[in-house]
């Protein structure tokens, strides 16, 4: 059995509208005012993040096989069959 109950969102809640205004905010990638940061946030470039650091090396692969296909001479022949080659799903 499936039961459906409204609830109330931001609205009119006190706080929630201001969170509901920075949600979107961030949604649309804007970032946030400097003013509004803490001063050790805005001192240094921030850190990579673990999951950044751990792709690096996939992208240098990625760079380096792309480079290695373009040169190839069977790339121009395969890009009359399908120019969608190398394709990123494999």
């Amino acid at each position: 059995r499936l039961t459906f109950r409204w609830v109330p969102g931001h609205r009119d809640i006190e706080g929630n509208e201001r969170a509901d205004v920075e949600a979107k905010r961030a949604a649309r990638k804007e970032g946030s005012p400097l003013a509004d940061l803490p001063a050790w946030l805005t001192a240094a470039p921030l850190p990579a993040s673990l999951s950044k650091v751990r792709q690096a090396p996939n992208a240098l692969f990625l760079k380096a096989a792309q480079s290695e296909w373009a040169l190839s001479p069977r790339a121009a022949r395969m890009r009359n069959i399908d120019p969608g080659l190398p394709s990123k799903d494999f």
